[in-house]
C-alpha cells in the first residue's frame, strides 16, 4: 500500500509559527484530525506515451522524491506547513515515506514534488495562501539528471467529512529539454573520387561533440501548473560551456540513408531550456572504402530550448554537412507498470 501520512496536533504545535506562513489561529479545535483519522494518500491517473528516457531509474527500488505540502483556510487558520521536502521512497510496488500524516476537514491542500530526491534536497519551497505555492532550484547542473516536478493543488475536503478524499495525483514532468541528433548519408553510393562507383561504400562516424551551451542553470516553480500549461522559468548561467560527446561503438557509428540517432535514449542530452546562438556541431567521420581518410566537418546552430520539449536534429554528410530545422515534440513518458503510480508528462 502507498505511504500514508498523518498529522497529530503535537505535530500542528511545531508546524504553527504562522506569522511567517499567512496567519494563526488559537482554535486547536479547528485543526484536529477528521475523526475517521483518514491518511493521506499519493497516487496518479494511468498514462500512456513512449519513452525517450527510461523510466527504470524511477521506478528501481529505493528510488525516492521530496514532497512539500500545506493546508490553508483564511477563516482559520491561514497557511500551514505539513510537508517539507519529505522523502517519498519506492519500497516494493508502493511509495512509503516516514511519519503518517491524516487529512484536516474543511481545508484546502496544495502539494508539489521534485525528483529525484538528491537534486530536491537542495530546493526551496515558498508556502502561500492559495495555489502560489512556489519551489525553486538554484545552481543545477544538467549531469545527465533526469529532473522532474509535480503539483496537485486545491484538494478540498468537506466540513463534515461525509466522503473519502480524493488520493494526491502526482503527475510529474521533464522540467529540462532533450536533446538528439540524427544522421543520414547521402552518397553511399558515390567512389572516393566522387564518381558512381558500383560497389557501396559506408560512411561511418569516428567522433560526434556538441558544444557552446550552457550546463547549469536555476528554476523558479511560480506559476507552475499540473496540467503542463506552465512549466516555471529557467534562468541558464552565463559563461558555462558544456560540452557532450556521443558514446561511439568501437570501429565508428555506421550511418545509411534512413536517419541513425548519434545518442542513444539512455544518453541523450538533457539540457538546462535556454536560448542557443552558437551551438557547435564537432564531427569526425571515414568512408569504408576509398582514400579519402578521416573527414571532419563543424556546424554552426541556433535555436531555443523549452521545458518539456524534445529537439530532434537532422543531418545528412555528402560532399558538406548539411542540417535541418530540427524537430520539436512534447517529451512523453511510458507509464510505470503498477496500479498505484505512473509518470504523466506533457
Amino acid at each position: 500500500m502507498i505511504g500514508l501520512i498523518r498529522m497529530a496536533r503535537a505535530a500542528l504545535a511545531v508546524a504553527l509559527p504562522l506569522a511567517a506562513l499567512g496567519g494563526c489561529s488559537s482554535a486547536d479545535e479547528d485543526l484536529s484530525p477528521a475523526d475517521e483519522k483518514l491518511p493521506v494518500v499519493f497516487s496518479a491517473a494511468a498514462a500512456t506515451g513512449r519513452a525517450p528516457v527510461s523510466n527504470e531509474g524511477f521506478t528501481a527500488e529505493g528510488s525516492a522524491f521530496r514532497v512539500w505540502g500545506v493546508f490553508y483556510d483564511p477563516t482559520k487558520a491561514g497557511v500551514v506547513q505539513v510537508f517539507d521536502g519529505r522523502e517519498v521512497t519506492r519500497t516494493g510496488d508502493a511509495w512509503t515515506y516516514d511519519s503518517e500524516e491524516y487529512w484536516m476537514r474543511g481545508f484546502t491542500y496544495d502539494f508539489c514534488a521534485v525528483y529525484p530526491s538528491q537534486v530536491a534536497e537542495k530546493a526551496e519551497f515558498t508556502p502561500a495562501d492559495g495555489a502560489n505555492c512556489t519551489v525553486t532550484l538554484a545552481d543545477f547542473t544538467a549531469d545527465g539528471t533526469d529532473l522532474m516536478v509535480a503539483s496537485d493543488r486545491r484538494m478540498i475536503l468537506s466540513q463534515d467529512n461525509s466522503d473519502a478524499p480524493a488520493p494526491v495525483a502526482l503527475k510529474f514532468r521533464h522540467i529540462l529539454s532533450r536533446i538528439n541528433f540524427n544522421g543520414r548519408t547521402d552518397d553511399r553510393y558515390l567512389g572516393a573520387d566522387g564518381k558512381p562507383d558500383d560497389q557501396a561504400r559506408v560512411l561511418r562516424i569516428l567522433s560526434f561533440k556538441v558544444s557552446g551551451f550552457s550546463d547549469k542553470g536555476s528554476w523558479n516553480g511560480e506559476g507552475f501548473k499540473a496540467d503542463g500549461s506552465s512549466l516555471g522559468e529557467w534562468t541558464a548561467a552565463a559563461g558555462a560551456d558544456a560540452e557532450y560527446a556521443a558514446k561511439i561503438p568501437e570501429g565508428g557509428l555506421e550511418l545509411g540513408n534512413a536517419p541513425t540517432p548519434i545518442f542513444g535514449d539512455n544518453d541523450v542530452i538533457l539540457a538546462i531550456p535556454q536560448s542557443v546562438s552558437d551551438l557547435v556541431v564537432d564531427i569526425e567521420y571515414e568512408y569504408t572504402r576509398g582514400s579519402l581518410g578521416v573527414q571532419h566537418a563543424t556546424a554552426h546552430l541556433s535555436g531555443t530550448w523549452l521545458p518539456g520539449k524534445s529537439y530532434s536534429y537532422s543531418f545528412s554528410i555528402n560532399t558538406h554537412l548539411f542540417f535541418d530545422v530540427p524537430a520539436v515534440d512534447d517529451w512523453l513518458s511510458a507509464p510505470i507498470n503498477n496500479g498505484d503510480f505512473n509518470i504523466i508528462l506533457p
